[in-house]
């Protein structure tokens, strides 16, 4: 079993920082596109937050700021390097 602290989710801190996003209503960091926050959680253009640097390549889970991506382009971009900011169209 994984605890809420080592996968970061249930953690305040990242739920903060998420909460922020949303209010935020940001562009995608990976692919530039508006993102609808409206979009139910598994919707693969929904909105979720991601850790620039990967927890798997020494990324800090509370550390650091979080980024808004879509769930496509987060899954797309894994745990790869740092993304590239892709003009929207």
């Amino acid at each position: 079993m994984t605890s809420s602290i080592r996968n970061g989710k249930g953690h305040r801190a990242y739920r903060r920082k998420q909460q922020r996003l949303r209010r935020e209503g940001r562009d995608c960091a990976w692919c530039g596109k508006p993102i609808d926050y409206t979009l139910p959680a598994t919707h693969a253009m929904s909105f979720t937050a991601d850790h620039p640097d990967a927890v798997n390549n020494g990324g800090h889970l509370y550390a650091q700021d979080l980024d808004p991506m879509h769930r496509r382009c987060n899954s797309i971009k894994s745990d790869s390097a740092a993304p590239t900011i892709r003009p929207p169209g």
